[in-house]
């Protein structure tokens, strides 16, 4: 499926290539990082073998080019409000969760010059449960494909805003497949009214935006709206006026993403 017309990606692209030629920000700043890392020793395998041990950090297996996955990580913030889960795919569709005012769903955009292109939910590999967000593309010779979360179901010829000023981030798990090729900087940023067609004015196509250092680790990283930016000149992101939450890339790649969070 093509995106409609007004989507993130459909019109002039212009605006998003001085972003990838921006030096990318240091990962400190752009987001928080929890890393989940294996350190095994024999006592520790021990302990994991015997009768009776406690298992948070209970191993799983990792299918063949998954994102490795040392430890459950991710089930240690299953119990946040669920208010502000936005997706985790668990029930197989592109639908985010209905809550909070928000109805809306996935929706991609591509150029069609990636000659292979895979997005969408898929059960091959997951951060926590059996689903995850898997954005797999073919290098494109365009602007590239996009993959964004609407957070309200779009009208016919428009989406729709979302009042976010209660939150002041997005956090998600998210890492590299084993498809990926060399590793970048993967844009990732919040897409407004402002910055969506047809209802964008100056900054069509020039998101709020990052770039995110993934590994073939599982890791969460948590973006906060002020420390994503435009090209110059800058305009103060409108929190009332969000569209979602935009992947964008313009280079061959295999990205994972799970349980995708808006943050106070």
């Amino acid at each position: 499926m093509i995106a409609p017309a007004w989507a993130p990606g459909n019109g002039s692209f212009a605006a998003m290539l001085g972003f990838w030629n921006r030096p990318q920000r240091p990962l400190s700043v752009a987001c928080k990082i929890l890393c989940w890392r294996r350190q095994w020793s024999r006592a520790a395998v021990a302990a994991l073998l015997c009768a009776g041990c406690s298992s948070y950090v209970d191993p799983i297996s990792v299918e063949r080019d998954c994102p490795a996955q040392p430890f459950r990580g991710p089930a240690l913030y299953a119990g946040e409000p669920p208010d502000r889960l936005l997706s985790d795919f668990e029930d197989g569709t592109a639908e985010l969760v209905d809550v909070a005012d928000r109805n809306g769903s996935w929706i991609h955009g591509r150029d069609l010059t990636s000659v292979s292109v895979t997005i969408g939910p898929s059960s091959e590999c997951a951060a926590r449960g059996v689903w995850a967000g898997h954005l797999a593309a073919s290098k494109p010779s365009s602007w590239g494909n996009n993959w964004t979360a609407f957070f309200r179901r779009p009208g016919k010829s428009a989406p729709n805003p979302y009042d976010g000023r209660q939150y002041g981030g997005v956090s998600f798990w998210a890492a590299f497949g084993g498809k990926n090729g060399p590793s970048f900087g993967v844009p990732v940023g919040i897409v407004t009214m402002d910055t969506v067609q047809p209802s964008c004015t100056s900054h069509c196509d020039d998101h709020y935006m990052t770039a995110l250092s993934l590994t073939r680790d599982w890791r969460r990283y948590e973006v906060r709206f002020d420390d994503l930016e435009q090209n110059e000149p800058q305009s103060p992101m409108r929190r009332d006026q969000l569209v979602g939450f935009i992947i964008w890339t313009q280079q061959q790649c295999d990205i994972w993403i799970d349980d995708v969070r808006l943050e106070p």
